[in-house]
C-alpha cells in the first residue's frame, strides 16, 4: 500500500487518437485520459553516444496506485514535459504500479 503523504507529484496521462473531421481529414491529437498523484522513486540524466550523435536522455521512475486505464503506449506529462513509458511494472499484491519514463525529444 502506498501512503497518501508520499504521493507528491502530479502526472497527467494522455493518449494519441485519430480524429476525423467532417471533410474526412484525419489528424492525430493528444486526448487527456486521467490525472493521478505519484511518488518519485528515481531520477537520472545521462549522455548516450548513438551513431556518432550525442543524446541526453532523462529517465524518471514513479510509483503510483494502479489504474485500469494505464497502458505502456500512453504519454505522460510531468512538469510541462512529455515522457514515454519505457517500462510498466504492475504489483497486484499492494495495488501499485512502478513506471519508468523517458523524455520525448523535442
Amino acid at each position: 500500500m502506498i501512503a497518501a503523504g508520499t504521493l507528491k507529484y502530479t502526472l497527467k496521462f494522455k493518449k494519441l487518437e485519430e480524429i476525423q473531421s467532417d471533410s474526412g481529414f484525419i489528424t492525430k491529437s493528444k486526448v487527456d485520459l486521467f490525472t493521478t498523484r505519484a511518488a518519485k522513486v528515481k531520477s537520472s540524466g545521462k549522455f548516450e553516444l548513438d551513431g556518432k550523435e550525442l543524446f541526453h536522455s532523462e529517465e524518471l521512475k514513479f510509483k503510483l496506485r494502479n489504474n485500469k486505464l494505464l497502458a505502456d503506449d500512453l504519454i505522460v506529462e510531468y512538469n510541462n514535459k512529455e515522457f514515454n513509458i519505457s517500462f510498466l511494472d504492475i504489483n497486484d499484491f499492494d495495488n501499485s504500479v512502478t513506471i519508468s519514463l523517458e523524455k520525448i525529444n523535442d
